[in-house]
């Protein structure tokens, strides 16, 4: 093994492999995200089949990530514990992607042929706390990966820039099938276009698992995820307390993820709804305008994380991003209240008037240019949060003595979900102070004012706070570039001082 992984190896402990298998590794992530695209529809089939109201069907993914939370620490501890021989990335991408195509199929696709009453509840309940801990398995399996895959610092940035372009790529293609199925079948409540939606998903996902599985098997030993390949250090869930309480870079970064994801998660369905489908006026817009602006904002994101990541650091570069969130989702709120939303339109589609595209209006401008720079940069603190938890799985090991990166990943994981886990809870609460506690709105709901204010807060105004989080926990992150030329050498010289 030795022989064969040497190709792999740099200098001062420096290791890198190539470009493919980052390429390829990126299904995992792309997997993940797929999988969560189904929960951030899941509230319609709540209310529509399950049998929950409004305010606990927006509840229910609160419920649920809280539950993902409590899994997370107890995964981790089982990773690293017991991952060494199977390999911990392996792993989890193999009981993460079992886990969640069955248990995923058995909620979105029995459920609605159930009988009617407390049966539907009971089954959905139990095999969403499943699915859940496969989600687990399966995020791991990134925050694990990227620690062994490579920490060549040039290097390290392109797991973002790989893995954010194929998510929001196919985040694009999925919303724009999601708006289509919404439009075939005349409701986002449709037995039927959750049916559809799950078959793309599991397929997809499972094609993006197979590829990772295979990109990350040379790297997935201990010679690229340990201190020390003969005396393995001792792991207990002591050490949760020991890394949280004394791995500041952790602190700050759990502040900056938890914030941001708090704002994503309550960007639900319904919110994206009352802004497209009710304050514009057309809901299949949410995805044409989703799939232009994706486009431009990747480019952005490239050269953002590419640049700045790659010469000045991954703390610049959120710095940089999260400076631009604040600017233009501020400029974003401005246009909703200053132009007119109806007017936004794109060629092959009608504006909320129902009159087809003749030219690009003020506020279609306008909001395509808040959407493609402020969304570059939003891609940019989110996708350089691997790439930063992989360098504070090694500042831990050069600090403890350690690789664990199982449990680190996990007590991330398990604090920005016990924080970001209320978006969907505050979003229900939101829907019935403004009148809807038995139905979520849906494409025939007429507008009014308090939609737009709803739909504002909750598309834009979270965001701003959580651009503000990471600007102040970016003072107090100490992991410069030159920093982690410190760390890199320190867990260099343990190595070859343990293994000699």
């Amino acid at each position: 093994m030795e022989s064969t992984n040497s190709k792999y190896v740099g200098e001062n402990g420096i290791h890198r492999v190539p470009v493919w298998r980052i390429v390829g590794f990126s299904g995992a992530n792309m997997a993940v995200n797929l999988y969560m695209g189904l929960t951030m529809i899941m509230s319609f089939y709540l209310n529509g089949y399950v049998g929950l109201g409004v305010f606990l069907a927006s509840s229910f993914s609160t419920i649920m990530r809280l539950w993902d939370g409590v899994t997370d620490p107890l995964v981790g501890f089982v990773v690293d514990k017991f991952g060494g021989k199977v390999g911990k990335t392996r792993l989890c991408l193999i009981a993460g992607g079992i886990i969640l195509f069955i248990n995923s199929f058995l909620m979105f696709n029995v459920t609605d042929r159930l009988p009617e009453g407390p049966i539907r509840p009971v089954f959905f309940v139990v095999f969403t706390l499943l699915f859940y801990i496969g989600y687990t398995f399966l995020n791991i399996s990134n925050h694990v990966g990227n620690v062994c895959l490579t920490n060549d610092p040039s290097q390290r940035p392109i797991l973002s820039i790989v893995g954010t372009v194929l998510v929001r790529i196919s985040r694009a293609l999925t919303q724009m099938y999601v708006s289509y199925l919404a439009v075939k079948y005349g409701r986002m409540s449709s037995a039927e276009l959750f049916h559809d939606y799950w078959l793309l998903t599991a397929v997809a996902a499972t094609i993006g698992i197979i590829i990772a599985y295979i990109s990350i098997a040379p790297k997935d030993i201990p010679r690229f995820s340990a201190t020390s390949q003969k005396n393995a250090p001792k792991v207990s869930l002591k050490d949760y307390w020991r890394v949280l309480t004394k791995n500041r870079p952790l602190q700050m970064m759990i502040v900056a993820r938890a914030t941001d994801m708090f704002a994503t998660t309550c960007k639900t369905s319904a919110v994206v709804l009352v802004i497209f489908g009710i304050v514009i006026g057309n809901y299949e817009l949410n995805g044409g305008f989703t799939l232009y602006t994706t486009i431009v904002g990747l480019i952005m994101m490239t050269l953002g994380i590419g640049t700045v990541g790659r010469k000045l650091g991954m703390k610049k570069a959120m710095q940089m991003g999260s400076w631009g969130v604040l600017i233009f989702d501020t400029i974003g709120i401005l246009c909703f209240l200053l132009l007119d939303p109806k007017t936004l339109c794109l060629p092959g589609y009608v504006n909320g008037y129902g009159e087809a595209f003749s030219g690009f209006s003020l506020f279609t401008v306008a909001l395509f240019l808040v959407t493609v720079i402020g969304g570059g940069f939003q891609m940019i603190t989110s996708s350089i949060v691997p790439p930063m938890i992989a360098d504070v799985n090694d500042y831990e090991a050069s600090r403890s003595g350690k690789f664990i990166p199982g449990m680190v990943g996990t007590l991330f994981s398990f604090m920005d979900k016990m924080i970001s886990s209320f978006g969907p809870m505050l979003v229900g609460l939101g829907f019935v102070a403004i009148g809807f506690k038995e139905k979520l709105p849906d494409l025939d709901t007429p507008y009014t004012r308090s939609l737009l204010v709803f739909g504002l807060c909750f598309y834009f105004g979270l965001e701003i706070i959580g651009a503000v989080c990471n600007l102040i926990a970016m003072k107090y992150y100490e992991l410069t570039p030159e920093k982690m030329k410190e760390v890199q050498a320190t867990i260099h010289r343990m190595r070859q001082e343990q293994n000699d």
